[in-house]
């Protein structure tokens, strides 16, 4: 699922138009980077965490030149999944 996907979904079973789906994901989309920009943890009970944490220097490698690369330190996000997500996941 794509966020076209979504947001047509999201309309259908709301009612409302693609337009007024298509502000409320991209507004949760802002919202959830602006958190985790600032460096704080995004908790949705039941379905998961967010949480941001800091990669350090590590040895890459480019292939063309046959080159040793440094890539830099920067900040990226994981994911753990909730208990309800995951039970969903896994009925059969």
């Amino acid at each position: 699922m794509n966020k076209t996907d979504l947001i047509k979904t999201m309309a259908s079973r709301t009612g409302c138009t693609e337009v007024a789906a298509r502000q409320m994901v991209e507004m949760l989309m802002e919202v959830m980077e602006e958190g985790l920009s600032d460096g704080n943890d995004i908790v949705l009970q039941g379905f998961g965490t967010f949480r941001p944490w800091k990669q350090s220097f590590r040895a890459g490698r480019n292939p063309v030149p046959e080159r040793v690369v440094r890539s830099l330190p920067r900040t990226s996000v994981r994911f753990k999944v909730g208990k309800n997500l995951l039970r969903a996941m896994n009925k059969r």
